[in-house]
């Protein structure tokens, strides 16, 4: 049933609402604005797919309906995890830095403040600037060697729908499974501590023996490279593997997200 002007103006007030929640930078009020153009392009495409809809086979219907069932996950996903689409530290996304003072007493909270502050700075422009998707390199290959096919990632870098870089140093290898017709090729942030150091207690409660328990104390940002049917949500597709006659190809049809420069 097509919908009337009150539905189309209801939806267009709930996506402005929904692009204010996520991104309070934009304020929809001039027309170059990348919220109006999100929307325009979002009424345009509702529009031509009413337009089509007795056109559509069934096929097309079930991957429309799987798309919209998609898209309103990711929507509930967002509503509840505002780190989702803006920075972190303040619900509407402000950033915190530490202000120092003569004679204060500096803690590990003062100074991982002070790290998150330049990380989310830099997480948020390469988010509002670039995109996710790919900088540089990171093409797929597949090497069928004496040890069994294995996919083979170049090294590259990459951002992250968070604005996380995703960088691959050196070559990256994964064993392909022997079963199976397609998989997708991603690769996402991650983080592992190491350095362990002794570190003193802090209080002293009568029962603290003085001995101070080993931390880490250096994080080092690692990539994790997956092969799977549907990635997980914090990881970024690079490519497409099919399995024909027994053999591992990349799709050359899939076509990777790849930063705005």
């Amino acid at each position: 049933m097509p919908l009337s002007d009150d539905d189309w103006s209801a939806l267009a007030r709930a996506l402005r609402c929904a692009a204010a929640r996520h991104a309070p930078g934009w304020t929809g009020a001039n027309t170059h604005d990348p919220g109006i153009t999100i929307l325009e392009l979002l009424a345009y495409a509702l529009e031509d797919l009413a337009f089509r809809n007795d056109r559509l086979s069934s096929d097309a219907r079930a991957i429309a309906r799987k798309v919209a069932e998609h898209a309103g996950a990711i929507a509930e996903r967002d509503d509840g995890d505002p780190s989702a689409a803006s920075s972190p530290g303040r619900a509407d996304g402000a950033l915190v830095r530490p202000r120092f003072v003569a004679g204060q007493l500096l803690t590990a909270d003062d100074l991982t403040a002070e790290q998150d502050y330049v990380r989310d700075r830099i997480d948020r422009r390469n988010r509002l600037l670039c995109g996710a998707g790919i900088v540089d390199g990171l093409a797929v290959t597949v090497d069928d060697g004496d040890d069994g096919p294995h996919v083979v990632v170049a090294p590259g870098l990459a951002f992250d729908r968070f604005g996380r870089e995703i960088f691959v140093g050196c070559t990256a290898r994964a064993g392909l499974p022997a079963a199976g017709t397609t998989l997708l090729v991603s690769v996402a942030y991650r983080e592992r501590a190491e350095r362990l150091t002794p570190a003193a207690p802090i209080a002293t409660t009568g029962d603290d023996d003085g001995d101070g328990a080993s931390q880490a104390n250096r994080i080092v940002e690692i990539f994790e490279l997956s092969l799977a049917a549907a990635p997980a949500d914090d990881a970024l597709p690079i490519a497409r593997l099919r399995r024909s006659r027994g053999r591992w190809r990349p799709d050359p049809r899939f076509r990777p997200a790849r930063v705005r420069r």
